[in-house]
């Protein structure tokens, strides 16, 4: 069976529902004697005679009838098949999958989903949380939401950034009462700090302040890939933090984190949706990018709350 047979079933189903060729040519848009040479064809390849015909009128043989039925089943279901697609793309609807790094989900994504949900109600939405890297071409997700850093490698998706996050020093009030506010980079290597990953026991963070790069390698009291727990690890004056300005905000602006060294920082990064193509794009897909950019992350100043 092929799409030929497809078009002339759903033809077929025409002529016996109209009772004529004629009808059945008006009923799709199709002369008379096409129909009739294709209902003909079709009973040639099928080997069996569907139709009795007459002058005024046509019906169905026996074995007609019954492929008639199932022909008819076969019809209804591409009819409810393109009325789902039509509905899809007539207003945001239906599942939408949707993947996010977790701390991001946690301190971003998450608060607004009841809102976005509220405003868009016919939408269905998975959300995957996880720190692995999605493709969304090659799994079933439509919209993946990262953090990625420059140079940004050549992909085959679309792309859309909403918003930056820069990494900054902070640490807790007391902590910078006890060690003093330094002036430089260098002071920091006496401070106890908290990092995201080590090697040999070993944390580096590459530092600049958009003259000059300095790398500060130390022994962490802390290391952990859950920036949760370094910021309140930080919060908690145990040491100094090199997190993403996303993560601290609101320590920051409630006081319990301080800015330190705020000229340096350890570059910007992009929070992205990546999605696998435009062309074809869903409205609940649209609708969801537009919303996320219509909210984007919270940002600091570049000196940011919290800074002397």
């Amino acid at each position: 069976m092929n799409g030929d047979d497809l078009a002339d079933y759903a033809l077929f189903v025409a002529v016996v529902e109209q009772g004529s060729f004629t009808a059945a040519g008006v009923e799709v848009g199709v002369p008379k004697s096409s129909v009739s040479r294709r209902i003909a064809l079709l009973e040639a390849r099928l080997g069996v005679r569907l139709l009795q015909r007459s002058s005024r009128h046509v019906s169905t043989t026996s074995i007609g009838q019954q492929f008639y039925e199932r022909c008819q089943a076969m019809v209804a279901m591409g009819r409810e098949a393109h009325e789902v697609v039509r509905q899809a793309v007539a207003v945001p609807q239906g599942p939408l999958r949707v993947s996010c790094p977790l701390t991001l989900a946690q301190v971003w994504l998450t608060p607004l989903l009841p809102r976005f949900a509220q405003e868009f109600p016919r939408v269905r939405l998975m959300l995957s949380s996880t720190s692995r890297r999605v493709d969304p071409v090659e799994e079933p997700v439509d919209v993946a939401l990262r953090v990625r850093r420059p140079p940004f490698e050549d992909s085959a998706l679309v792309v859309r950034t909403l918003g930056r996050s820069t990494d900054v020093l902070v640490a807790a009030p007391r902590l910078v009462e006890t060690h003093g506010m330094p002036s430089e980079v260098d002071a920091l290597r006496h401070w106890p700090t908290l990092a995201l990953s080590a090697q040999a026991g070993r944390a580096k963070w590459v530092l600049n302040d958009g003259t000059r790069t300095v790398t500060l390698v130390h022994e962490a009291r802390l290391v952990s890939d859950d920036m949760l727990a370094l910021r309140h690890a930080a919060v908690e004056g145990l040491g100094l933090a090199l997190l993403p300005e996303l993560i601290c905000v609101d320590a920051l602006a409630r006081g319990t984190l301080r800015r330190v060294l705020p000229q340096w920082h350890s570059g910007s990064g992009e929070i992205q949706a990546a999605f696998a193509s435009r062309r074809g794009m869903l409205p609940a897909v649209r609708a969801f990018i537009d919303f996320l950019a219509a909210h984007p992350p919270l940002q600091l100043s570049p000196a940011g709350p919290g800074a002397p």
